[in-house]
């Protein structure tokens, strides 16, 4: 593989990668304060956001991708985020809503690294399992609210 198309792979893997690990440390202040109702829904995608991030870790690591796992600024805005809809308002099916809105976002960040990977890569493959299991998880949330 040319170093160029190394590089461009490493980079998108790594934006995912960030996303996934940002999301993740907001949703863990979200489980702690959201209303019951909706808690088994943002766990079962924390859940499905750390076992991906695991998977995408050793599968980047074996394909010769090391991946930095601290995150950007973005997962203290996650929190800012749940924090001030928490102080303002309920953290309920609304709530929910919005959640799902973001994964959609997640989900372009897939289609992003997607792109960037070969077809016959074990990793572009895990990619679309997984953005498969995330859409079928948004599309359980917009029906829930």
């Amino acid at each position: 593989m040319p170093s160029k198309t190394t590089h461009t792979a490493h980079n998108c893997v790594q934006s995912l990668f960030d996303t996934l690990i940002d999301i993740s440390e907001g949703y863990t202040l979200l489980i702690e304060r959201a209303e019951p109702s909706i808690r088994a829904f943002i766990r079962d995608l924390a859940d499905q956001h750390t076992r991906d991030i695991s998977v995408i870790d050793a599968q980047a690591s074996a394909h010769g991708f090391e991946l930095d796992r601290s995150g950007t600024v973005m997962s203290e805005v996650h929190k800012a985020a749940v924090k001030l809809r928490d102080l303002f308002s309920d953290l309920d099916r609304t709530a929910l809503e919005a959640v799902a809105e973001g994964e959609e976002n997640v989900v372009k960040r897939y289609d992003d690294a997607i792109k960037c990977l070969s077809p016959d890569d074990t990793l572009h493959t895990t990619l679309v399992e997984q953005r498969s299991a995330l859409r079928s998880k948004i599309a359980d949330i917009f029906e829930a609210v």
